[in-house]
């Protein structure tokens, strides 16, 4: 006798925040922009968490290890996402994958704004309060062009970001039971192995609607 079984999985939704967590990782080992022009000594770049190395900004230190961190977190909740069989965990494992992107979310935005409006970041009266006044004054002229680990750090954020929000989808497998209803009469039965209330048997098998 053939039984249908009925599973939720969120193998789509794990999978791609492990992708997206990987893609936000591998933007810490690229330049997050390129900038040409203003006179910003390397010493200043490490105010902001960054290190220029012959006109290639890249993350450094904490700033690197913080993003990492939040990464490598959302990658184990989609870990954990793709194997958990327990009804009602999943979102759990969702919630707290967003904590960590939300985290690494906000870094790429910073860098973007520091991309477009640099005076702007740099030139809050509560941020880099020390160096404030020579970052503002060094990043005057400057270019700033966006490179490679910015939008590997940003794709990874925003795909990591609608993997957590893509709903379990239903499965269903057939499954060979042994037959031990053979001889009932045709009719309405407790469902075997099923979450439906009642089932009914056709004298050979069990139909799938209720």
């Amino acid at each position: 006798m053939a039984e249908v079984r009925h599973t939720r999985s969120h193998a789509i939704a794990g999978v791609a925040m492990g992708a997206g967590a990987a893609l936000a990782m591998a933007g810490t080992l690229f330049p997050v922009f390129r900038v040409s022009g203003g006179s910003v000594p390397p010493e200043l770049w490490s105010a902001l968490g960054l290190g220029l190395d012959d006109g290639a900004v890249s993350l450094a230190g904490s700033f690197r290890s913080y993003v990492v961190l939040t990464a490598v977190w959302a990658g184990v909740m989609g870990i954990a996402l793709v194997l958990t069989r327990v009804k009602y965990v999943g979102p759990v494992w969702r919630v707290a994958a967003l904590i960590g992107l939300s985290a690494a979310a906000f870094v790429a935005f910073v860098m973007w704004v520091l991309v477009l409006d640099p005076l702007s970041v740099v030139g809050r009266p509560t941020w880099f309060t020390a160096d404030a006044p020579l970052l503002v004054s060094g990043l005057r002229g400057a270019t700033l062009e966006a490179g490679l680990g910015l939008w590997l750090l940003t794709v990874g954020t925003c795909v990591g970001v609608l993997a957590a929000l893509v709903p379990a989808f239903h499965t269903h497998r057939v499954v060979k039971t042994h037959n031990s209803s053979r001889g009932l009469e045709p009719g309405w039965y407790p469902a075997p192995n099923s979450r439906r209330r009642t089932r009914y048997w056709d004298g050979e098998k069990w139909t799938v609607g209720a």
